[in-house]
């Protein structure tokens, strides 16, 4: 089969490797679409950061969607579209047992510490796969995982219907917390981006969107019960807290290695609270993503920049997103 490998740095290459071997209770599927993500982009540039030392090449890509070809323990018929579980645990450490792998020590996510979807087949546990609904179109099935994030994300929120909510950033995965904090009863979403066409994929969705390079911008409003914090900018969590409520949450979202210093004392007196999220579960999350994209409550369509082949992923996937800050979601069809 042909799968796009990295290697190192700014080193990836399209290969022909054999096709996984099938073991007893597992599943050979085909991949139909992989979404590169933003930290598939990281690895791609300055990797590795998540990926462990020693393991090049691996084959990136945790955003997928794929058909069953065969699978031995007769769950999935052949031809079922299904989402793979992405997130692998120890099976037997106090959080695998509570059914949190995604906060497993030993934790394998697939595509960064195990192969993953940027290939034409690979083995999955049938198990822990999520159908998908039939009609619904793989070009809206791969941003499951992301709609995932967003999921848990928007769970980690109490009361959520009725109350204000902030989103800092207008990227794939801020657009779509967005939607689903609004399908979750949500009264009122404001999205803070300074990209231009950002800015009015978010308005044409529906969001009301200020600009957070703006002072005055960022001035017009305070006091919102919750914020989801999707950019992992220097000082995002900084801004998060100046914009909340005495007593709001906000949910880290993006990714940022680093440290950051806020008022201590100002976050205790005012009872607020920082919670990060980033362990979906694949029959809680990734379940209901797939209900919420099947449904037509989150709107991929504005997402989904293009489609390119798997030999393309270097140079129209990788090299692409690192020139164009106005590209949103690049899928690949590793069939094309």
């Amino acid at each position: 089969m042909r799968a796009a490998l990295w290697y190192k740095a700014k080193d990836m290459r399209v290969e022909e490797i054999p096709t996984p071997e099938l073991t007893p209770g597992m599943a050979l599927v085909r991949v139909d679409r992989t979404g590169i993500c933003g930290t598939d982009l990281e690895e791609y540039l300055l990797g590795p950061v998540i990926i462990p030392q020693g393991m090049s090449p691996i084959i990136l890509g945790h955003e997928f969607v794929a058909t069953i070809v065969e699978d031995t323990t007769g769950t999935f018929a052949p031809g079922t579209m299904v989402i793979p579980d992405g997130v692998i645990g120890c099976g037997t450490c106090y959080q695998c047992l509570r059914h949190e792998e995604g906060r497993c020590a030993e934790l394998n996510n697939v595509g960064l510490q195990t192969n993953g979807g940027l290939a034409e087949y690979m083995v999955t546990n049938p198990l822990r796969c999520v159908p998908v609904p039939k009609g619904v179109s793989p070009d809206v099935a791969v941003f499951t995982e992301p709609t995932a994030v967003a999921v848990r994300a928007a769970n980690k929120i109490p009361n959520i219907p009725g109350s204000t909510i902030a989103v800092l950033g207008g990227g794939t995965i801020g657009i779509l917390c967005a939607q689903v904090a609004r399908a979750f009863g949500a009264l009122r979403v404001v999205v803070y981006e300074p990209n231009k066409v950002r800015q009015e994929v978010a308005r044409g969705l529906g969001f009301e969107v200020l600009d957070p390079l703006n002072p005055s911008e960022m001035s017009l409003y305070k006091d919102f019960d919750s914020v989801m914090e999707c950019s992992g900018v220097k000082d995002s969590t900084k801004t998060s807290l100046a914009i909340l409520r005495s007593g709001g949450t906000a949910v880290l979202v993006g990714f940022r290695p680093g440290q950051e210093s806020f008022d201590l004392l100002d976050f205790i007196l005012t009872e607020k609270r920082i919670v990060g999220t980033a362990a979906h579960m694949w029959d809680v999350d990734i379940s209901a993503a797939v209900g919420l994209l099947a449904n037509g409550v989150v709107n991929t369509a504005p997402l989904l920049t293009d489609v390119i082949g798997l030999n393309e992923v270097p140079t129209k996937g990788f090299d692409r997103l690192v020139a164009d800050k106005n590209v949103f979601k690049i899928a690949v069809n590793p069939s094309k």
